[in-house]
């Protein structure tokens, strides 16, 4: 008879490895689960699904504000996040608004995804790896709405992907994936610049890093090792560059971004746009997380300063300034932070030692943060279940849906993509969320109505606004107006926003024009 084979068992080290390898990616990946699988809250989905229809429809992207009543309709409109717009809308059809949690969550797991093949590369480390790439989710998870900004980190980290894979192999046919890059970002959000940016950090540092390594050579021998190293990341970032000028808006696309944050009203208005040191956003949790990476990035550059290059000191330079500017730019700073980082730890010699207290620590700081998103919810506080928003409510759905229901709508700005999802074109909004295209001035007349009766009552009368769709905060402004107490009353209210509607007597009533004291 043959012998029966002999079973070699593995040795218990592996076995126990692989036991920590499972489990820390287990806790992790269950980690980002909870943090990105929750009800869509923004507001901006509902008016991108609606213009991703029209465009659907008519072959054609709007090029007007369009949904308003007033004046504002004509406004010129950037559309330059028309596609991912297509993409709600086929995917609101497909799945149905409550089903894009999905969606959310399946684009948070694939972001975390290659986070943590970029990490685990460059540390050659998966229990490393695992830890950075879940720094980089919860620093970004303040922003986490299903958004077009969710491709641009996307199409960052692949970027990032991409420049490292060449460093190491020195493959340039790979770097023909930068143009299909840049165009995808340049026709999905106004991050575009950060391309060819990341690609000049590259080709700048890393000449820089060849002239340091050879000093010793005669100046042009070192400026042509220089210029050979440069010239392949200088080359992706003029080839981002022209590439992002294929799309709708072409030159124009590069005005609208360079400018988007210079409205002043966006700064003061717009939390995403608030300046990351105002007093409205170091009070938050987002920020203490922000400080809290900023510590783990120093803490690794500063105990690996010696393998630290120029490339990973501009990029932490670029990112950090930019995380310093806007509270919105915090959310890109993890990304670049755990790239450098995990660079400087897989420069060094390989420690086998290191490896099973890092995939212990990266079980147990899973293992935690699970516990506190079952708790707490995730960084903005929602559930699976559950969300803070400015979403509609059933109830409100419903009275908002009634046929009879026809006319122009005063309403808070946050409510109005909602409404034009919902009730275009029965029900006509006052102004959405797209302030950069309805102005400054527009958004500060929006504001003025609510505290100056006389103008009120003149912008109701001259576009015969039938009804007003008002968060709490903005209600308290005119509840105790005369004007409001006699001519409107609430036709549905509940704990987010009240709808007013307008008395018939007050709708046919003459409206006697505020004289020059007013």
């Amino acid at each position: 008879m043959p012998e029966s084979p002999v079973v070699v068992a593995p040795p218990p080290d592996d076995q126990l490895n692989l036991g920590l390898r499972t489990s820390a990616l287990v806790a992790m990946i269950v980690l980002v689960a909870l943090l990105t699988f929750v009800p869509v809250a923004s507001n901006d989905v509902w008016l991108q699904a609606k213009l991703g229809e029209l465009i659907v429809e008519n072959r054609a992207i709007p090029h007007t504000v369009l949904f308003p009543f007033t004046w504002v309709r004509d406004n010129p409109f950037n559309a330059h996040e028309w596609l991912p717009s297509i993409a709600f809308h086929l995917l609101d059809r497909a799945v149905s608004h409550e089903g894009l949690l999905f969606v959310q969550g399946a684009l948070g797991l694939a972001l975390f995804g290659l986070c943590t093949s970029l990490a685990v590369r460059l540390s050659k480390s998966m229990g490393a790896g695992l830890l950075l790439a879940a720094l980089a989710m919860v620093v970004a998870n303040f922003r986490f709405h299903l958004r077009p900004e969710l491709f641009a980190l996307l199409l960052m980290v692949a970027l990032l992907h991409l420049l490292y894979r060449y460093r190491s192999s020195g493959n340039r046919r790979a770097l023909l994936w930068s143009l299909p890059i840049a165009v995808l970002w340049a026709n999905t959000h106004g991050s575009f610049l950060l391309g060819p940016g990341i690609a000049a950090i590259f080709a700048i540092g890393e000449g820089l890093d060849a002239l340091r390594r050879r000093s010793a050579a005669a100046r042009p021998a070192r400026w042509r090792a220089a210029w050979a190293v440069a010239a392949p990341y200088a080359a992706v970032s003029v080839g981002m560059g022209l590439a992002s000028l294929a799309n709708p808006l072409g030159l124009g696309l590069l005005h609208f971004a360079l400018t988007l944050s210079a409205s002043e009203v966006t700064k003061t208005f717009i939390a995403e746009w608030v300046p990351t040191l105002s007093k409205s956003f170091t009070g938050r949790l987002p920020f203490a997380i922000f400080v809290a990476a900023l510590a783990v990035t120093l803490g690794v550059v500063a105990s690996l300063r010696r393998r630290l290059g120029v490339t990973d000191a501009l990029l932490l330079l670029a990112f950090g300034l930019l995380a310093f500017q806007r509270s919105r730019f915090v959310a890109l700073y993890g990304f670049i932070a755990i790239a450098v980082c995990a660079r400087l730890i897989g420069a060094g010699p390989h420690r086998p030692g290191w490896e099973r207290p890092l995939l212990a620590g990266a079980a147990g700081v899973g293992a935690i943060g699970v516990a506190l998103a079952l708790q707490f919810g995730n960084v903005w506080g929602a559930f699976p279940y559950a969300v803070p928003s400015n979403n509609f409510t059933e109830p409100m759905i419903a009275r908002l849906a009634r046929p009879e229901m026809r006319g122009n709508v005063f309403n808070s700005y946050e409510l109005g993509a909602e409404l034009i999802y919902r009730a275009y074109p029965r029900l006509r909004p006052s102004m959405d969320s797209r302030i950069d295209s309805y102005g400054d001035t527009y958004f500060l007349v929006q504001e003025q109505l609510l505290v100056d009766e006389a103008m009120l009552k003149e912008f109701i009368a001259d576009f015969d606004v039938r009804y007003m769709l008002l968060l709490r905060r903005d209600f308290v402004r005119i509840r105790d107006m005369p004007s409001m107490k006699q001519g409107w009353y609430t036709d549905f209210a509940d704990q987010k926003m009240l709808l007013l509607a307008r008395r018939p007597e007050a709708a046919s009533a003459p409206v006697v024009p505020a004289g020059p004291d007013g």
